[in-house]
């Protein structure tokens, strides 16, 4: 079984660790420390760095991680995985659309999947999690009553990565990277007041 929990990083991002007990792979860790402290408080071993896409606050921490764990729980170079299409620090693997991610620490597989709009080449990833179900860690390309800004993409690029999203089963759990609901609520109840669900 395996368990996924949030780290909180600077103002509102959530760096998440999905662990088995023994050792965690990462997901978006723009700061070090908070990860290094998270580690050291549940006695686990970092195996895995997962990447969404390039900015600086989702891959920040990269270097410092590596310095403490250079290698993982099976004595190889800790990986770092992340998009093709962008430039990330310390990457060891760059993945694209429909490629599987195969984890040894945890062990667990994900499948990528292409999703531009914040950014050119942003991914996200998804799969089935034993003792979890179907999930995504969609970096900042969804969020509770929101998306990304369009930085790099369009438009049209957003919906149709948003439409991607959409079409995963209806029980996926959503891992996005920051903590926006608030204000994101707050501004669709200005557009739409009448809206009884918000």
């Amino acid at each position: 079984m395996l368990r996924v929990e949030p780290i909180p990083a600077f103002q509102d991002n959530y760096i998440w660790a999905i662990d088995d007990g023994h050792a965690a792979a990462v997901v978006d860790p723009g700061d070090a420390a908070p990860v290094l402290a998270y580690l050291a408080r549940t006695g686990l071993v970092l195996g895995a760095i997962v990447i969404t896409h390039h900015h600086a606050d989702h891959q920040g921490g990269v270097a410092d991680l590596l310095a403490a764990y250079p290698a993982g729980p099976d004595g190889e170079p800790t990986p770092v995985i992340g998009p093709a299409a962008e430039r990330i620090g310390h990457r060891t693997r760059a993945v694209r659309e429909g490629d599987e991610v195969e984890l040894k620490a945890p062990a667990l597989r994900l499948r990528v999947l292409e999703v531009p709009g914040h950014t050119a080449g942003h991914i996200a990833y998804t799969g089935d999690l034993p003792g979890i179900g179907p999930v995504v860690f969609c970096g900042d390309t969804m969020f509770a009553s929101g998306c990304g800004r369009l930085f790099e993409g369009t438009p049209a690029q957003m919906l149709a990565s948003l439409d991607k999203l959409a079409a995963l089963p209806a029980e996926t759990r959503v891992y996005c990277a920051h903590e926006y609901t608030r204000s994101n609520v707050r501004f669709a109840r200005a557009v739409e007041p009448d809206n009884a669900a918000l």
